[in-house]
């Protein structure tokens, strides 16, 4: 896992039911992960094309959070990990996922103050949410941090009506249907989310914070349409369900406590089981038993990426960065479409402390950021990289671009400035010095 920042376009507007009335006090962290964000996107794809959203259209993203929620930014779909793990039944996450696509097909906007406009999508996100992150290791799951966020809990600020949520619950059923996906994963997902909503009575819930309003009459006519739907009944198809849980596995082996995951988890040799144990033996640490294990995995598919990623990390994290670069070298050969792991080859390159190896890391970090602009980390790779190249312009640039993902204005300003000072006027690195300079503007005209 990777640490990330985001920064994406459009309005914010909290999924599902849930109290975010202390968010403010919170630090939120998010999550990239290759192989768990290719998996949302294997779920989400046949959905997002019965809703009439283009191949790419919708961007998915992780926020490393117990609680059962969701949202979208625009056309952006995030997931709390405690709602993907507690799922047992993808076809209940499907519905989520048929659900949210509904609000994003209907339009549904989240409410702004008349300064805010839909062009201003960053900067209002960043605003309600803040960005800052941290280092958590070379592979694809650690986490990086959301700090700030003093508009989140405004009332009302993050909210749709109870038509918007009926009609999103109607489209999604549609959308499942022409899928071929049984909507009572639906269902099932809003008792669960009502037993939840129950359970808070009495606590510091705010009504006026809960984003999608939910009532038994909404559930009612919910159930009703399930009922006659033509595809009730019909089962996931078992490379959804494989997916499915080799995502749970490998959040319940990051996010769940080392030995609780071993003692749970049982060592019966199934792939899911091994690849939640490799992650835990990985944090415990043990990284002989570690390597051990995923070794196992690595028999069982010797030809998936994702498995030669995690070695890489587990190699790399274990202090071993010599030997996690063929590992990584394997994933990217076996995954050539995943910056993500571009950017883990380019740091264990980049950690050699060697001109050749800085050269090659540079080259591949410079590709794994043109494939994926929202990779902080790799930028802050990228940015290390030229400078001990001695290409000074190059390495503010991209230590710009990373701290502006970063939450810290101040320091992105400062290396947008001497980008521009160092540039020719209206050079590529010159112009977009000066739009990094602007949006850290429009950040701080809509916080006034």
């Amino acid at each position: 896992m990777r640490p990330f920042s985001v920064l994406k376009s459009a309005a914010l507007a909290l999924l599902l039911s849930g109290s975010i009335a202390d968010a403010q006090s919170r630090r939120i962290s998010t999550i990239r992960d290759a192989e768990i964000e290719k998996t949302l996107e294997r779920m989400s794809a046949p959905i997002f094309r019965s809703a009439g959203l283009p191949d790419g259209s919708v961007e998915i993203f992780i926020i490393n959070d117990r609680t059962l929620n969701a949202f979208v930014v625009g056309r952006n779909m995030a997931f709390h990990t405690g709602l993907l793990i507690a799922m047992d039944d993808p076809n209940e996450l499907l519905g989520v996922i048929a659900h949210e696509t509904g609000h994003i097909a209907g339009g549904h906007g989240v409410r702004f103050g008349p300064a805010a406009s839909a062009s201003q999508g960053t900067a209002i996100l960043s605003t309600i949410i803040g960005v800052a992150t941290i280092a958590a290791g070379a592979g694809q799951a650690g986490a990086a941090i959301l700090a700030g966020g003093q508009s989140i809990a405004q009332r009302g600020f993050l909210r749709y009506t109870r038509g918007q949520e009926s009609a999103a619950d109607q489209a999604a059923i549609t959308y499942l249907e022409r899928a071929g996906i049984d909507p009572t994963g639906m269902v099932d997902t809003l008792r669960r989310l009502q037993a939840q909503e129950l359970v808070s009575v009495g606590s510091r819930v705010d009504p006026y914070t809960l984003s999608h309003p939910l009532s038994g009459e909404r559930i009612r006519g919910l159930t009703q349409r399930v009922s006659k739907s033509t595809t009730l009944g019909r089962s996931v198809d078992a490379d959804t369900r494989y997916w499915y849980d080799r995502m749970r596995s490998k959040l319940r082996g990051f996010l769940v406590a080392p030995a609780r995951t071993l003692r749970e988890v049982p060592d019966d040799g199934s792939e899911t089981a091994l690849l939640a144990r490799a992650v835990a033996y990985h944090r415990t640490p043990d990284p002989q038993a570690a390597l051990r294990t995923v070794d196992q995995l690595i028999a069982k598919r010797p030809n998936d990426p994702y498995y030669h990623e995690l070695k890489g990390q587990i190699l790399f994290e274990g202090g071993a960065a010599q030997a996690a670069i063929p590992a990584y070298r394997r994933a990217a050969a076996l995954a050539p479409d995943e910056p993500l792991i571009l950017g883990s080859l380019g740091h264990a390159l980049l950690a050699l402390d060697d001109a050749a190896a800085t050269t090659e890391a540079r080259t591949v970090l410079t590709e794994a950021v043109r494939r994926d602009r929202l990779n902080a980390s790799a930028w802050r790779w990228l940015a290390q990289a030229e400078r001990r190249l001695g290409n000074d312009t190059a390495a503010s640039l991209a230590a710009a671009e990373h701290q502006i993902m970063a939450g810290d204005d101040t320091v992105a300003v400062r290396h947008a400035k001497q980008v521009q000072n160092s540039s020719p006027y209206g050079s590529s690195a010159w112009l977009r010095a000066g739009d990094i300079i602007a949006e850290i503007d429009r950040r701080k005209a809509l916080k006034k």
